[in-house]
């Protein structure tokens, strides 16, 4: 029986496209085994339940949640940390770079030679996985799921110079490269000259997850329900909440803007400040988020999702959003902003409409357009169900597989 490693930056549960991933080699027969360095996203209940629910291992370095010995033996890691982070960057040295940007992985356990593929989706864990091709042979899939140059330029400069490194002394030794569009596919590519085996899987829900059900739109004049989804709500960045609540202030159709996602106390009293300016209250709504495993069946209620995706550096240009595919499985029109990752799945099944990125009066004009035109609108919904069908994370993994 073949094996698999996954490294996971937080709870699995909560980690959709190693989870996907994790679903996917286990009903093929493989044996699965997950890593998991750090705790914190979800709560004790809803991971335990999640686990619960799956028979592949999960190797825990710490959940912090568990018990006081664990805060403890994190603190531990946190304070070994502190000390490597200072030695590299006071001393310039290239001591335990795998372990420069995740605290995580610095007292990971020894997990031996019996993988034959260890399979990562972060730059930071991307040297500590070379370290297992190096000794033990083991294949390494490199799953980019964000481009991280871009990414680390943007949101954190100290660090982009090991991101820098880090990929390019260990991408050449990747034997397989995934990414989560064509364009970065190509950007990748062409940025390390690129030769091993190369796919696009674009992180599109399973067969299982999917609604595929047509859901009628509402006749003109009624209220058109529009949602944005993610994990945490947050304002203010480069998700473009904010564009879409001044859009929301601009429409002159009847609507209402769902939110379903946390949201932090200091987030909600900042997310009030906008509503009391912006005086629509009455028009925003905040939701939790949803189960893991039922995502796409929240997300049927509504009539359109929307992105608000600001591309400030190449990372959100080259990127897509989970959030575009469950969208498009529970049968949704989208409004996005266009991006060069967003628009090559929007434009090639015309599954919605484009606006200008950070353009709050053209996004509210789109919605407009949509509420004032029900056949349109309808067209947009059977459009996304009509790629839906051919949009499922087995059909993306198959084209790996096959030559694993």
């Amino acid at each position: 029986m073949k094996k698999i490693l996954l490294i996971s930056h937080s709870e699995i549960c909560y980690n959709a496209r190693l989870l996907k991933a994790a679903d996917y080699f286990h009903a093929k027969g493989w044996e699965v085994t997950v890593f998991n360095p750090v705790v914190g996203l979800a709560s004790e209940e809803t991971y335990r339940d999640f686990l619960a629910t799956r028979s592949w291992r999960v190797i825990e370095n710490d959940i912090s949640k568990r018990s006081v010995n664990s805060y403890f033996n994190w603190f531990l890691v946190s304070v070994a940390h502190v000390f490597v982070r200072f030695t590299v960057e006071k001393l310039n040295l290239n001591l335990w770079s795998d372990y420069y940007l995740n605290k995580g992985l610095l007292f990971a356990p020894n997990m031996g030679a019996n993988y034959s593929i260890l399979l990562v989706h972060l730059i930071d864990n991307l040297s500590f996985a070379m370290r297992f091709k190096r000794k033990d042979g083991t294949k390494v899939i490199y799953d980019s799921q964000e481009y991280f140059v871009g990414q680390y330029d943007a949101f954190s400069p100290k660090h982009s110079k090991w991101v820098r490194k880090n990929e390019k002394e260990n991408i050449h030794s990747v034997d397989y490269l995934l990414t989560t569009t064509e364009v970065m596919r190509k950007r990748l590519l062409a940025d390390y000259n690129f030769v091993n085996p190369s796919y696009r899987v674009r992180n599109v829900p399973t067969s299982q997850q999917s609604n595929l059900q047509y859901n009628a739109s509402p006749v003109v004049g009624k209220e058109l329900k529009i949602v944005w989804h993610g994990m945490g709500i947050f304002l203010d960045n480069r998700r473009g909440l904010h564009i879409v609540l001044e859009a929301i202030a601009l429409c002159q159709s009847n609507v209402k803007l769902y939110f379903q996602g946390n949201i932090s106390p200091p987030q909600m009293e900042l997310l009030k400040q906008y509503l009391d300016r912006l005086q629509i209250a009455e028009k925003v709504a905040i939701v939790p988020p949803a189960n893991p495993d039922q995502i796409v069946e929240s997300l049927k209620k509504y009539d359109i999702g929307v992105t608000g995706e600001l591309p400030e550096e190449d990372n959100q240009r080259l990127t897509s959003s989970n959030k575009l595919f469950d969208y498009i499985h529970a049968g949704l029109a989208i409004i996005s902003s266009n991006t060069l990752g967003l628009a090559e799945t929007i434009n090639e099944f015309n599954v919605g409409l484009l606006y200008e990125p950070g353009a709050a009066e053209e996004l509210s004009k789109q919605i407009d357009y949509l509420a004032d035109n029900e056949s349109i609108l309808a067209g947009f919904k059977q459009s996304s169900i009509k790629a839906a069908e051919t949009l499922f994370w087995e059909q993306e993994y198959d084209q790996l597989i096959q030559h694993l």
